[in-house]
Order: C-alpha cells, then structure tokens, then sequence
C-alpha cells in the first residue's frame, strides 16, 4: 500500500462532516483504497480538473511519509456528442500529481496497467474490475 492515497469525494465528505456521522466518515476512508465516486459524475479531463479544484476534494495521504500528493482516480469516463448524445462510456483511470492543493499532472488511461506503470501506484484486483461504490 506503499504511495497509495485515498481520494474522497468532497460532496459525500463534507455531508457526513456535517451530519457528524463518524461512521460515515470512517467508512469512507477505511474501505476504499483507491477512491469513492458518486456514480453520478460526468468527468472529461478539463471538467476533473475544475471539479477537483471547485470541490476541494480531499486528499487523505496513507504513508506520511509521501512526499508527492499523487494517486489513480477510478471513474466513470462518459463522451458526449456536440448534441448531448453518449458516443462511448467506458472506466478511466486519471493519475494525478497535487502540488500545493492545485492539479500539476493529469493523464488518463482505459487500462488499470498502463496507469499503474505511469503512476507506480499499485491499483488493487477488486477496483480493477468494479467501480468503487458505497452505500448511504
């Protein structure tokens, strides 16, 4: 798990803040590894980059010793045409580098391996193959 980073959806996060439903909280950070999406998120690369930044999703490092904020997002990748119509759908996974809370580095791939070799970040089977989901 060494380099790994969970990323929490601030949305979620914030609501369970809010609330002060602990075990929300603690759910959120102890049983997604890799990352917690609402399912509901229409992510191109410009849009992650702005939804990352308007949000503030947090960054909750595993390893203090981490220097670089970095990690794999695991989401929903959805192509629209000029007419709004869905063109191709398919799992990406962004590997992104923080720097001082703003996005330095962003690329995206269709292959957990090929993000997993850019990134060094190792991307556990289970997420591989589902989208991380949870129940509220």
């Amino acid at each position: 798990m060494k380099n790994q980073l969970t990323l929490i959806v601030a949305a979620k996060w914030q609501q369970y803040w809010n609330e002060r439903n602990i075990d929300g909280l603690l759910k959120l950070t102890d049983e997604h590894v890799e990352v917690v999406d609402d399912k509901e998120s229409n992510f191109g690369l410009q849009s992650l980059v702005k939804r990352i930044i308007r949000t503030g999703m947090t960054l909750k490092t595993l390893n203090s010793y981490v220097k670089e904020e970095k990690l794999v997002l695991k989401h929903r990748g959805i192509w629209k045409s000029d007419d709004g119509l869905v063109i191709k759908e398919a799992m990406i996974y962004s590997y992104i580098i923080m720097k001082n809370g703003k996005v330095a580095y962003l690329k995206q791939f269709e292959c957990p391996e090929d993000a997993e070799a850019e990134s060094g970040i190792s991307i556990p089977i289970e997420t591989k193959s589902t989208l991380s989901s949870y129940n509220t």
